[in-house]
């Protein structure tokens, strides 16, 4: 055994260029098939590991509108209390609402210890730890949440704010949420699985939420789960609950024309359903494994490529070995164990490269993957992957030293001439490789077209040179200095051209209402989104008014404006029809008093709303500041000084923090940004695996026909006519992939531009591009091997042996 592993290794470093080649091509593809893994593995954990995961279910609301039906992840916050005290058939009601403070300290530690926005503070009951399997560190379990100002605090919480002090110490502490101090009465590890248990710090939920009687109000804050007896029993419950609903809400819904229900998602499914938080979409899961199985595929096609490529060279060995009396079994059996080999040297290559693409992909990556290491399942996964790799990668090399004959290997002296049948499947696998390769080439230039499309696009609005500030909210802050002097505090610097407060004309933070108005056919509602601005708020972005004038201060009760889509929807024929006209918003009849052009406030996956501007001097909706500077970039740092000056002036308590409108607007792509780096990284890894692919089978070529070069060159053959015929069969293949993979991706490309209401046109182009890039990168990675071989001195390769 030892002598075979010897005789692998002197073959391994005889061949040392395509066993690196081999090596690196598949440490490649482990390392990405390494981290879909991860990835993978964490998001099809969540809730997996939790007891009676089957009985537990989230509630949650939906609205029906015109047959619509809207999901939305939150409930009514008398809905816990009423569940827990009408249904017998619950063993479990456990209400989850979130909990805001703006600093939590320990005081009596040496040096002063504070957190500011802690997320995952919740409030709940007692029947939370029963239905979560959290274990108990400290603190009594019995008498849990019963008391206003204790907290349950989870380890790393703990560990957190009391650092060095025993767990057991930390029990009786105090500390300060707020203006309110609060016990620490519990300690509990962490969940060691994923799960949609999220909270890390527990209190009694506030009295003023526990007896609400406000049905009509649902909060995203607000949740609930519920734990039966049995699932058959959960229908009955949903019909009362829904009813009950009904009956406390029709009075106010039945005036917007919608209805609310109850609704349920059962644990198991909860982290897949597309309206909750802290989701997951399950197709771009797949999409990961597809991803990975093809990545692993081409590093396998990659090794088998290059190890039939060789076989015709070690033809003479494989006979030698036969004459020797060396059976076929214990043949297999060293090409199996040279090709484990190889994968476990790629395995040990695919851990550094791991820690490169987490790197450059950190943004990207689930924060919390790394809480969750589970090394028994990558282990397994590692193992199961090698022993997969080194099977697949061997067979076909194996199946074709089979067929090395001793008579033909002693007959025929050159062994590079002796032919194992249809050599085609070879070609297949190259035609293969590239095509995944194209694919991924075409994807990428598409996918950031697209995307270049959406950030350089009117958007209807100026959008450049401006910075935007939010006003401090916290009441530690001078929160309550008014916005408009500091507005007329920055007027008077030199580089400023315009300041406005409100809000941002493209952005994920709007408020939303229904607006009505008089028709021919009678009243038509409509909803809007509504933007509540000041009167500089046109000037500073320039929107382009059809009719009308822009919002002044005046009109804060009494006017407002709309854009041409509200316009249209509302059935006016034209933008001067409207201004002028009486609608009634917010429950007060107000006029049009201008129209501005469509603009986009969302991204391009969303079609033009129609939009509601509103004039305020209210400090609550006017909390962004926007600022117009100088076109001259070379003065904004000078100018920017200015305004942190003025900043620490009125809110001295409050860090300076600033944005560039045309950055938040691409945070806008941000899912978009990161699936267009994914498809880049992975296109530069096919690529590069198919490169590798290439350049050792010219090699290999070039090898095999050195003679016949040599000939050819004797005869008058020019350097460009060598490299011509060294490299025209595998561009012929590579031809063959793009034409393959052209309408497979048209395909591919058309149904992901399905998904943005503003999209490119795809155009012949397009694809052309990509397919000459794609030619152009194998040529010269095929061209310094023949360029070598080219220019080589027909001399030494016609010299008798």
């Amino acid at each position: 055994m030892m002598s075979n592993i010897k005789l692998i290794f002197r073959q391994l470093w005889r061949n040392r260029l395509f066993t690196f080649l081999n090596v690196l091509g598949l440490a490649v593809g482990i390392s990405a098939c390494w981290l879909i893994f991860r990835i993978v593995n964490y998001e099809f954990s969540f809730d997996q590991h939790h007891p009676d995961r089957e009985l537990i279910y989230k509630v949650h609301t939906s609205y029906e509108e015109k047959d619509k039906l809207d999901h939305f992840d939150g409930i009514p916050a008398p809905l816990p209390a009423y569940i827990k005290e009408n249904f017998a058939n619950i063993e479990l009601t456990v209400p989850v609402f979130k909990q805001y403070f703006e600093r939590i300290s320990n005081t009596r530690q040496k040096q002063r210890i504070e957190f500011e926005d802690q997320p995952e503070i919740i409030g709940t009951t007692g029947d939370y730890f029963k239905m979560t399997p959290y274990v108990w560190l400290a603190g009594d379990q019995k008498n849990i949440l019963n008391n206003n100002n204790e907290v349950i605090l989870t380890e790393s919480r703990a560990k957190l704010y009391f650092p060095g002090t025993p767990i057991n110490e930390i029990i009786g502490q105090t500390l300060s949420y707020d203006s309110t101090l609060y016990n620490v009465t519990g300690v509990v590890k962490d969940l060691t699985h994923p799960s949609s248990f999220l909270g890390k710090e527990f209190i009694k939920i506030p009295e003023k939420d526990w007896s609400s009687s406000n049905w009509n109000n649902s909060n995203s804050n607000w949740q609930l789960f519920i734990k039966v007896k049995s699932p058959t029993s959960l229908t009955d419950l949903i019909k009362t609950a829904d009813k009950k609903a009904y009956e406390m809400t029709h009075a106010e819904f039945d005036k917007f024309g919608f209805k609310m229900h109850l609704n349920t998602v059962p644990l198991k499914d909860l982290h897949f359903t597309s309206f909750a938080q802290n989701n997951v979409d399950k197709k771009i899961m797949f999409g990961l494994i597809g991803i990975g199985i093809f990545l692993l595929l081409l590093a396998c096609v990659n090794y088998i490529n290059l190890a039939t490529a060789q076989i015709p060279q070690r033809a003479k060995e494989i006979g030698i070995r036969k004459t020797l009396g060396e059976s076929q079994k214990r043949i297999t059996t060293s090409f199996l164990l040279e090709t484990f080999c190889i994968t476990a040297f790629s395995v040990l290559l695919s851990w550094p490269l791991l820690i490169l693409i987490q790197t450059i992909l950190a943004s990207y990556i689930p924060d919390q993957l790394n809480l969750y290491p589970d090394p028994w399942g990558i282990s397994f996964f590692l193992a199961a992957l090698t022993i997969l790799i080194t099977l697949i990668s061997s067979g076909y090399p194996i199946l074709l030293t089979n067929k090395v004959k001793i008579v033909e290997v002693i007959k025929i002296s050159n062994a590079q001439h002796i032919k194992f049948g249809n050599l085609s499947f070879r070609k297949m696998l190259i035609i293969f490789q590239f095509l995944i390769a194209q694919l991924f080439v075409i994807s990428a230039c598409i996918i950031g077209l697209q995307l270049k499309h959406s950030l350089q696009s009117n958007p209807g609005f100026d959008k450049d040179a401006i910075v935007t500030l939010n006003f401090p909210s916290k009441s530690y802050q001078d929160s309550k200095v008014d916005p408009f002097v500091f507005k007329q505090a920055l007027k008077n610097i030199t580089g400023i051209e315009e300041v406005s407060l409100g809000h941002l004309p493209m952005s994920n933070d709007h408020w939303g209402n229904a607006l009505f108005a008089k028709s021919d056919t009678g009243e038509v509602q409509l909803d809007v989104q509504m933007k509540f601005v000041d009167q500089d708020y046109f000037k500073l972005y320039h929107f382009k008014m059809l009719a009308g004038r822009p919002i002044q201060l005046a009109d804060t009760s009494t006017g407002l404006a709309l854009n041409l889509a509200a316009v249209q929807k509302l059935g006016f024929k034209s933008a001067d029809d409207a201004v002028g006209s009486i609608v009634t918003f917010t429950d007060k009849q107000r006029q049009i008093v201008g129209v501005t052009d469509n603009f986009h406030t969302k991204n391009h996956h969303a079609v033009i709303q129609p939009v509601v501007m509103l004039s305020s001097i209210k400090k609550w909706e006017l909390n962004r500041l926007s600022v117009k500077l100088n076109p001259n970039s070379a003065t904004w740092p000078e100018t920017l000084k200015h305004i942190e000056k003025e900043w620490k002036k009125y809110y001295p308590k409050a860090p300076f923090k600033y944005d560039f409108y045309d950055q938040q607007i691409k945070e806008l792509y941000s899912s978009d940004l990161k699936f267009s780096k994914i498809i880049n990284l992975f296109t530069s890894t096919t690529i590069l695996i198919s490169c590798l692919g290439l350049i050792g089978l010219v090699t290999i070529t070039t090898a095999q026909r050195t003679k016949e070069i040599g000939i050819r060159k004797v005869l008058g053959s020019t350097v460009l006519g060598i490299i011509g015929l060294l490299s025209k069969d595998y561009i012929k293949l590579i031809l063959i992939s793009i034409l393959i993979a052209t309408p497979i991706a048209w395909c591919a490309m058309h149904k992901w531009l399905d998904d943005f209401a503003y999209k490119i046109d795809l155009s012949w182009w397009m694809f052309m591009i990509p397919a000459v890039a794609t030619l152009f990168i194998a040529f010269f990675t095929m061209s310094y091997q023949s360029i070598k071989a080219a220019r080589a001195n027909p001399v030494n390769s016609l010299r008798d042996e």
